[in-house]
């Protein structure tokens, strides 16, 4: 059996370097005082409005306004149908021939 391998000693344990800071910016000088500048005068004060005055009655104002009826199940749907059925444009817009014939509205010549 070979020798067994003697174990060499480690070398002393050096301490270690101190962390370093960086070094500390340079002074600077505070920034020059600017001048003190006066502000612009505030404008001058309007007067308050004067309020407006009550309203007064004008003739025919003393009636009292009349009471509606109150509209019937049968009026109430028959409106609600009506209702964009008033809103379309009719599509005959009284052409006739004397006035160029039935063209539909359309402003296209037939010759």
């Amino acid at each position: 059996m070979p020798d067994p391998v003697k174990p060499t000693p480690l070398p002393p344990m050096k301490p270690l370097p101190a962390p370093q800071q960086a070094a500390p910016p340079p002074v600077m000088a505070p920034p020059p005082v600017a001048p003190i500048q006066r502000q612009a005068p505030l404008p001058k004060q309007v007067d308050a409005p004067t309020p407006t005055p009550p309203p007064t009655l004008i003739q025919g104002q003393e009636d009292i306004a009349p009471v509606k009826r109150k509209k019937t199940k049968r009026r109430e749907v028959q409106q609600a149908s009506k209702g964009t059925a008033a809103l379309t444009i009719p599509l005959n817009t009284g052409a006739t021939e004397a006035a160029g014939g039935n063209t539909g509205g359309l402003n296209i010549p037939t010759k």
